[in-house]
């Protein structure tokens, strides 16, 4: 290297320092560091397609098996014999719509499989987001934890984005909280975080040191219970 030649009067040479250490370089480091976290999560999970939307919280992946969105719980659909329930048609379309022409990423690791035979997990869309979390943030969907979940992390982000869903008034909670039962009164069981019907069977089992008792529904929704599939509460369709 000749020692006389001077970086700061060389103008190739410091064009290119200033390229290298320049405005346009910070851009792309950046643009590197915000998309590494989704390469690496794509490299590490299973993609894979969706072939059907059961209802609000059920997919059917490319391959036939079956996805229950780990953490939550949506209103049923009407199904043969069975009544559907307020807003259960409508977040089934929330849901279609957002899995339609999307691939889905699946951590292995994290998926389970639960009575049914239906894997039970969290599903990533390309971008990152959590579709779980999103159909509770959308009103789609409702919190309804187990004790078996292994992504324990994601209880107070699902139990956060239900809080802010109720407050907009998102999806719906303005129907569910403003229905003819909503403020009959309801009793929970600790150990489950389930909450049923003053007049339901199973409710009036619960043990004194288990039961927690709530004015309304949005009392119960706050405190982050769920409804139990016994004695719901939910409103059911009219006309069916």
């Amino acid at each position: 290297m000749n020692p006389s030649r001077d970086l700061t009067t060389d103008s190739k040479a410091t064009f290119r320092v200033a390229f290298f250490f320049g405005p346009a370089f910070q851009a792309l480091l950046l643009a590197l560091a915000l998309l590494l976290p989704a390469q690496m999560l794509w490299a590490e999970a299973w993609r894979v397609g969706v072939e059907a939307v059961v209802d609000g919280d059920t997919l059917v992946l490319r391959g036939g098996q079956r996805l229950r969105l780990r953490g939550i719980d949506a209103p049923e659909v009407f199904h043969k014999d069975k009544p559907g329930q307020y807003y259960g048609t409508e977040s089934k379309k929330v849901l279609s719509l957002l899995v339609a022409g999307q691939d889905l990423f699946l951590d292995k690791a994290e998926l389970d499989t639960d009575r049914y035979g239906r894997l039970v997990g969290l599903a990533r869309l390309g971008d990152g987001r959590v579709l779980n979390l999103i159909m509770i943030e959308d009103g789609a969907a409702f919190v309804y934890p187990h004790t078996s979940d292994k992504d324990s992390g994601m209880d107070g982000k699902f139990f956060a984005a239900q809080v802010s869903a109720i407050g907009r008034g998102n999806g719906f909670w303005p129907g569910v909280l403003g229905s003819a039962g909503a403020l009959t009164g309801f009793v929970g069981t600790k150990n489950s975080r389930r909450f049923h019907t003053l007049s339901c069977p199973l409710g009036r089992e619960i043990k004194a040191h288990n039961r927690v008792t709530f004015s309304s529904l949005r009392d119960a929704f706050t405190a982050g219970y769920a409804p139990a599939r016994e004695c719901t509460s939910w409103p059911l369709v009219k006309g069916r």
